[in-house]
């Protein structure tokens, strides 16, 4: 190894030390050497790109893998400039859930960088996905890796820019050289770069150091060995650091003074440290999990976060243990005495059938989906679902995923942790899907849910986990879940916004709740019931109430109540006449239509037929004196037709 290499590693202050004495049996140990296989040239990528055809015995088995692969997943050769990069609110929580990754690694990387000043070399960070978390270099070797998008936030994987040293490693975990053409795409291959994976405590990737410098002005015998030390001493400082956390963990434990409590204290990987004193005799801490405290019938509830003394950032938790009692089966439960509606049920047939499904599914615990027109109750039915059931004591949550903005609505329904974001809560938010714990969570307007939010959605009512953003900890969930649209899933899903196997797990029951025109007899209950429910005693007649059913209320029971609460707050104690109900109706519709249609409607003519019979209806509302019931009779029109043609016709 190279003496400037060592020389450099030893200035460092983290208490490890690559001496000249062992060096070469840490090169042999990790396999730093790279000699096997000659350079590849450019005519050979031009070779294997355009025919397929290579001389194995000449590349790197390693690189050889990788092309195939990128060639068969379809890579464009011809590209390789980074196309996903995260915005700044992402990458700042990419950074924040790698906070200690990045503050032991900083200095490793400060000590590297004074080695390759004069390569003009970039040295790079990566999380286990492949996301670039830190860059380090001068302002000219920065501003050439930015014409090819290399840059902090991208990822720089092997399927989206092709074979590189970074996407390599992080697919095989070894540390590896690609140098110029041995890039997959062109877009690198002015560059030589190599990469060294960093692995936990427990063995597991969590990160790849990189070194990558322009062709012209590299030195690229030395990168590989720099890079593999410095990576070993990143990984040696973060176990030292782990040690630490976990004595500052059993410091804090030997500090509590609820030793008569059921609690345990986890470690940043979730691992048990330490039980009280109460659970001792109860819990063995050497065979537990998580996983396994649930499956014996235990609940965590787990407290604040236990932050180092030193820093900011978190190395544990203390979470309260409690035993639950684990519910009946269906069968063994007690059959709820009556079915609760607090609706209008009405006399018709069609929604009589809808209470009759509601009845149905309510004690069961299976998801429902409830189509309907906007207006139509979505979230009354969801509500009688929920009352109905063996979870009517848990909590009810609906949230409307069309009313929250796009990037409020993960943190919304998902949660958050501590110091997600700038602006969020101190101690975090706890998300809708854990609000409804134990209860039904109720999404309406499902199909305004991101396609990428559906994927995080459907992998938590697989795994019935969720994990806050910005949290490392998985909490366990027990919702029923009800969702709702006014759109044909079917149609969101030909048109590529909503994914299919979200749907099989959403829409396994389904209710059609009618429109308000479908079932225009249950208008006069609605309407007894607006005036019970506001103490308003007005009399409606029989020719009021033929004027709301002759109307086709496209806004349904809420453009119902709406017009209701109008004609309450303009004629108070009165009701209105006849003509004034239909006037005002029509005058409501009229604000409600764009205007390209009321102007359509206005310049279209009337046909000889229509002009007669609009004369017919204005001489006898004329001779009627405005009377319509005395109209109509003159007219020959029955009531509820007459009605509508003085709306047709503008009368």
């Amino acid at each position: 190894m190279d003496s400037e290499i060592v020389k450099n590693l030893q200035r460092t202050n983290h208490n490890y030390f690559l001496t000249r004495e062992n060096s070469e049996e840490f090169i042999l140990k990790h396999g730093v050497i790279r000699m096997e296989a000659e350079q590849v040239t450019k005519k050979v990528w031009d070779r294997f790109v355009k025919e397929g055809a290579l001389d194995e015995s000449r590349i790197n088995k390693r690189i050889l893998e990788s092309w195939y692969m990128c060639k068969k997943s379809g890579v464009n050769p011809f590209n390789g400039r980074g196309t996903k990069v995260l915005a700044d609110k992402e990458l700042e929580l990419r950074k924040r859930e790698n906070s200690l990754l990045l503050e032991i690694a900083s200095p490793f990387i400060e000590n590297l960088q004074k080695m390759f000043r004069k390569t003009n070399s970039n040295l790079l960070l990566i999380d286990k996905d492949g996301y670039v978390l830190k860059v380090a270099g001068n302002k000219q070797s920065k501003q050439k890796a930015s014409e090819i998008n290399f840059i902090e936030g991208v990822q720089w994987t092997e399927d989206l820019v092709g074979t590189n040293a970074i996407g390599t490693t992080l697919r095989t975990g070894e540390p590896i050289t690609i140098i110029g053409a041995e890039h997959f795409s062109i877009a690198s291959q002015n560059w030589a770069c190599s990469a060294a994976p960093i692995h936990d405590e427990e063995g597991k990737l969590m990160g790849v150091l990189d070194v990558s410098s322009p062709l012209t002005s590299c030195q690229h015998e030395h990168m590989l060995g720099g890079v593999v030390a410095t990576a070993y001493a990143i990984e040696h400082q973060w176990q030292k650091k782990m040690k630490e956390e976990e004595i500052e963990l059993l410091h804090y434990a030997l500090d509590c003074k609820d030793e008569n409590k059921p609690y345990i204290l986890f470690n940043r990987r979730n691992k048990i440290i330490y039980t009280s004193p109460f659970l001792r005799d109860k819990i063995s801490i050497h065979s537990l999990t998580i996983s396994s405290l649930q499956e014996e019938g235990y609940t965590l509830s787990r407290k604040d976060p236990i932050v180092a003394s030193t820093n900011t950032y978190e190395i544990g938790y203390y979470a309260e243990v409690s035993k639950i009692q684990k519910k009946k089966p269906l069968n063994e439960r007690k059959e709820r005495s009556s079915f609760r509606f607090e609706g209008v049920q009405g006399e018709s047939q069609v929604f009589k059938d809808v209470l009759d499904q509601i009845k149905k599914a309510a004690p069961t615990d299976i998801p429902v989906h409830i189509y309907g027109e906007t207006g139509t109750g979505k979230e009354l039915a969801a509500r009688t679902l929920h009352e109905n059931s063996e979870r009517s004591d848990g909590p009810f949550v609906p949230i409307n995923c069309g009313a929250v903005p796009e990037d409020l609505l993960e943190s919304e329904l998902f949660g958050y942790g501590a110091g997600a974001f700038t602006g969020a809560k101190r101690n975090g938010y706890e998300g809708k899907l854990l609000q409804a714990n134990k209860g039904t969570l109720f999404l309406d307007e499902i199909g305004e849910i991101p396609l990428k939010m559906q994927i995080a959605l459907l992998r938590v009512l697989q795994e019935k986990r969720v994990t806050p953003l910005a949290s490392k900890e998985s909490c366990p969930i027990d919702i029923r879940l009800i969702s709702a649209t006014n759109e044909n899933i079917h149609d969101l899903i030909e048109k590529g916004r909503f994914r299919s196997d979200l749907y099989y797990r959403i829409f396994v029951y389904s209710l059609s709740l009618p429109s308000l025109q479908e079932r225009k007899e249950d208008i006069p209950a609605f309407i007894s019931s607006f005036c019970k429910e506001h103490s308003w005693n007005v009399q409606w007649n029989e020719e009021h109430l033929e004027i709301f059913q002759s109307h086709d209320w496209p806004g349904n029971i809420r453009e119902l109540h709406n017009t209701l609460e109008r004609i309450r707050i303009h004629f108070k104690s009165q009701v209105p006449s006849p003509l004034e109900l239909s006037s005002l109706i029509r005058e409501e519709r009229s604000l409600l239509l764009p205007q390209k249609k009321k102007e359509e409607k206005e310049e279209k003519t009337l046909s000889f037929r229509e002009t007669v019979e609009a004369e017919r209806i204005k001489t006898a509302l004329a001779t009627a004196g405005g009377n319509v019931s005395k109209a109509s009779s003159l007219a020959g029109i029955p009531r509820s037709t007459f009605y509508r043609k003085i709306k047709k016709y503008k009368l």
